[in-house]
């Protein structure tokens, strides 16, 4: 159920925070652009308040959220009204806005293919996405982000919630805060993880044309970056939020050479950044704003040491997280969580070859491996078909591809750009070249970990979507080389359209294909059919209804909307030996908890609970324990859902 009021919400949230963050700031002269960067800026400036409101126990509750966001520019303008200096400014169309209008056509093309795609079935998919429904919805209802303390035998770090402590959580905060006001969760994670997508083609364009300082061509690298197949999916994960905080953070960056007020805004954006995703995408964008910090200060023969402490700044303002986890989890797990050589073996880092003892050296060489491991859930080798041919099957998460025509003008872009300023790519007006050249061969490595002798980035199939925007900007420029080379006039346009037509056919098609398929969901069900049965059912109650699952499958329920308590204390005792309990004792306690429903499913159940059944006979045990059950006047049976799930009312 689409909830207008939280779409209005989101952007009251962005806008006013960007207009408070940047109102001593000089913005664009087009009013249009000053708004969209006002909600890019907003965006990005919300997770880091998210995680400050969390560290001083302030609830994260939307209507907080409301005041805080509203708060200076309704004071701004009551100011302006009293004063009677508030004015509508009479409509002026300029060129520059038509430009904006297309960038914005863009974004709104994407978003209906990316919103196509992930309401074309009814249940979220892989699985990173039920664990942010479950983080989304421990926010929406917890008002917090730190995770509960669960006792456990086998307690470890990530044990419920996925995406919460450490995970850094401001993509489930935001979504966390939008559901509040948003009853409908899968709604809520499917339109508004589109959205933030999408709009983060209209915060690229703003960063592109203020680097390459030519509309024209900004809004071409925009048109070229929406087609690349390997350039974001509408994939529920943090990444989609996390790298459309990239493009406001280089907007912030580039505009701190002129306006050093600027390099604040790029400081704060640097730490919401860091409590946005893993890491991964952290380090990697880190490492282009110090290529950017190495090029411009060569360019310029001085260094940008105030470029360099807004990002050390900023990624120290990010611990206000990350120290909170440190503390919490002691150094020694937090490093082996994230992997690398280094493992925790009690209270001592020790190597995982076993060795003992602590040697800073080696100790230095494990950190340094976990960060720029090329490994991953779906990394690999690459070979020259991957990045020439798209392919309208491809990975879920990150696809991979540029595409037939791209890949040739991103070639022909490095020649051009090499031949045409190979004397004067190290002078000032042609430093933003040298960047985004030095951008392609750091995201391409990247992509490259595990073909390289060496990486230099963590997680290779994760820097895909970083290798496009590279690609977007120089293949623009290279194209438009091209162009200013071809007479007459006409035969220029009719250049760019060739090239457009050619870009759709050989990756835009491609993308579109991948975003609006079916995809796979959850290992947790037993067959392609179950989600979508599963989801038929689900939508015959009303949302937030309380299910349990006899085995902990607590995501399933809350990712279709439902309610089961996955972080509660009891759920998760109840549920350690709930073979042995009975019907009466089950009943009892779903009752005492509020649940109105209770769904066995033999398979999911069974691989579950397999291990705790007797060994001679495990399947027959729990066909008894089912028995027990629907048998008992405590339940009724109300439906079947598929082949092997019935769904019980707790009576």
């Amino acid at each position: 159920m689409i909830s207008y009021i939280t779409i209005l919400l989101f952007f009251a949230y962005c806008w006013g925070v960007g207009f408070t963050a940047t109102y001593f700031l000089k913005k664009p002269d087009n009013s249009i652009e000053k708004h969209l960067l006002n909600l890019g800026i907003g965006l990005s400036v919300l997770p880091i308040v998210f995680i400050l409101l969390n560290l001083f126990r302030i609830p994260l509750d939307w209507k907080i959220i409301f005041v805080l966001s509203l708060a200076f520019p309704v004071y701004h303008f009551a100011k302006k009204i009293q004063k009677k200096e508030f004015s509508i400014p009479k409509p002026h169309l300029k060129r520059s806005d038509l430009i904006v209008f297309a960038v914005i056509i863009i974004a709104a093309i994407s978003f209906y293919i990316y919103a196509k795609g992930a309401f074309g079935y009814p249940y979220l998919e892989d699985e990173d996405p039920w664990g942010h429904a479950i983080g989304t919805k421990y926010v929406a209802l917890e008002k917090n982000a730190y995770d509960p303390v669960i006792e456990s035998p086998d307690k470890d770090i990530d044990v419920v919630l996925s995406y919460i402590d450490p995970y850094p959580p401001a993509y489930d905060i935001l979504m966390g805060v939008l559901h509040q006001t948003s009853p409908d969760l899968r709604w809520t994670l499917k339109f508004f993880n589109a959205l933030i997508i999408s709009l983060g083609l209209i915060f690229f364009y703003l960063f592109a044309q203020l680097l390459m300082e030519n509309r024209n061509k900004a809004l071409l690298a925009t048109a070229i970056l929406a087609m690349i197949p390997s350039y974001m999916s509408h994939f529920i994960w943090a990444h989609s939020l996390v790298i459309a905080l990239l493009f406001p953070f280089m907007y912030a960056f580039h505009k701190g050479m002129e306006d050093k007020k600027w390099l604040f805004i790029a400081g704060i954006i640097t730490s919401s950044i860091w409590v946005t995703q893993n890491f991964e995408q952290p380090i990697k964008f880190a490492t282009m704003a110090f290529i950017y910090v190495l090029v411009f200060s060569l360019a310029y023969r001085k260094l940008l040491w105030k470029h360099l402490a807004a990002i050390l700044s900023g990624i120290a303002v990010s611990f206000a997280w990350w120290g909170i986890m440190i503390g919490k989890y002691g150094l020694p797990k937090f490093l082996a969580y994230y992997g690398g050589d280094v493992i925790n073996k009690g209270d001592t880092v020790v190597l995982s070859s076993g060795e003992t003892g602590f040697e800073p050296i080696r100790f230095i060489v494990s950190v340094w491996q976990a960060f720029t491991n090329p490994g991953g859930t779906a990394s690999r080798t690459y070979s020259f078909s991957d990045f020439f041919f798209a392919k309208g099957q491809n990975m879920i998460n990150n696809p991979v591809g540029i595409g037939v025509a791209l890949s040739l003008l991103t070639l022909a872009g490095v020649v051009f750009l090499l031949w045409k300023y190979r004397s004067s790519l190290a002078q000032k007006e042609n430093a933003w070249r040298s960047l985004i050249l030095f951008w392609l061969i750091f995201t391409f490595w990247a992509v490259n970990g595990l073909n390289f002798p060496f990486s230099v980035a963590r997680g290779a199939f994760r820097s895909w979507m970083i290798l496009a925007i590279a690609v977007s900007l120089v293949a623009a420029e290279g194209i438009f080389l091209i162009k200013d080379r071809i007479n007459p006039k006409t035969l220029k346009y009719g250049f760019l359209g060739l090239v457009l037509i050619g870009i759709m056919f050989t990756s835009g098609w491609q993308k579109y294909q991948v975003n609006t398929s079916i995809w796979s969901t959850s290992g947790s069900f037993t067959d392609p059919s179950e989600p979508f049965k599963y989801a038929v059912w689900f939508d015959t109650i009303p949302d937030n209804t309380k299910v349990f699952t006899f085995a902990p499958r607590d995501k399933l329920v809350i990712g279709l909307g439902k309610f089961s308590c996955a972080w509660c204390q009891e759920i998760i005792d109840f549920r350690e030996d709930i073979i042995d309990r009975d019907a009466e004792e089950l009943y009892g306690f779903l009752k005492s908890n509020g649940y109105e429903y209770l769904i066995l499913n033999g398979p999911m159940d069974y691989s579950f609970y397999s291990k705790e059944l007797p060994p001679e006979n495990p399947e027959e045990a729990l066909n008894r324990k089912y028995q027990d059950i629907l048998n008992s006047s405590r339940f009724t049976a109300v439906a079947k859902i598929g082949d092997n799930a019935v769904a019980l009312k707790v009576n």
